[in-house]
């Protein structure tokens, strides 16, 4: 009986994951870091601005964050929204689980405004919860109740990155640290393997010399003096060549020039990567 019970309580629990699953929205194809279904960011160069600077942060670190905004959280709470989000979407990189979803839900005639943060697994320690509420309480709150979404945004990520790229530098000066002291460490059997082969090279040039003393070989300044005699034919030949494979490139280029196709500029992507998502993070209402 106790078997079939957590069958049961198991049954109901996959249930429920899989009915918040399917309010998620799916990943919108060529999606930017900043996905606004809401449509309550008024401002187009801050969304331009705000993408350039998130794809930026995950090119140089791997760190994926994303903001998104949705009329709706289906009676979930705003963190549990958005943590079901980057899970679905796989805000992140798969090995480092690096990802950090902004979910805005503003407030309407469905509820109250509601904030809430999801913090993969490998961003946990430089955005605890902790700073994830104060971010939220004191940067974007107060301009939300005001109206002005985009402002409220922008004032959280502007907290956000320099968290996430000085921490991104520390490991990375520490990497460094440690490559330069094991190639330090193991320079020393190079300088014997490179003084061995001077001191080969050396002979060898010795015996060569002695070699050639013995059988009567001309002297260097002999044999600059027979070259210098020579009618010089050679010369308005070589220019006829060089000017001919110049002629050759130059028709090779225009032909390939012409035969290459217009390339079709591709549209924009956000390169996700599968990261797994924990519990950290924080929600607020306004």
């Amino acid at each position: 009986m106790k078997l079939l019970n957590r069958i049961v309580l198991i049954a109901l629990f996959a249930l429920v994951c899989k009915g918040s699953l399917a309010q998620v929205p799916e990943r919108p194809a060529n999606a930017s870091p900043v996905v606004d279904l809401a449509h309550i960011i008024n401002n187009d160069s801050l969304v331009n601005a705000l993408n350039a600077e998130l794809d930026t942060l995950s090119k140089q670190t791997q760190n994926q964050i994303v903001v998104v905004t949705v009329d709706d959280l289906g009676g979930m709470d705003a963190k549990e929204f958005a943590t079901q989000l980057g899970q679905k979407w796989g805000v992140g990189g798969k090995a480092l689980n690096n990802g950090f979803v902004m979910l805005v839900k503003p407030r309407n005639d469905k509820g109250d405004g509601e904030i809430g943060f999801a913090t993969g697994y490998g961003l946990e320690g430089v955005l605890p919860d902790v700073f994830c509420k104060r971010l939220q309480t004191d940067y974007m709150i107060p301009h939300f109740k005001d109206g002005d979404y985009a402002a409220g945004i922008k004032a959280a990520i502007a907290e956000i990155v320099p968290v996430v790229l000085d921490e991104y530098s520390k490991s990375q000066a520490q990497a460094l640290a440690s490559e330069g002291s094991k190639k330090k460490g193991g320079t020393g059997n190079g300088w014997l393997y490179l003084a061995g082969i001077l001191g080969l090279g050396a002979l060898f040039v010795a015996l060569r010399r002695r070699s050639k003393g013995a059988v009567g070989v001309q002297s260097p300044q002999a044999s600059q003096l027979a070259s210098d005699d020579k009618p010089k034919t050679e010369e308005p030949e070589k220019k006829e060549e060089l000017e001919s494979d110049d002629t050759d490139d130059t028709d090779d280029d225009t032909t390939d020039d012409e035969s290459k196709p217009d390339e079709e500029e591709k549209p924009y992507k956000y390169e996700y990567g599968g990261g797994e998502f924990g519990g950290g993070g924080a929600s607020s209402k306004f």
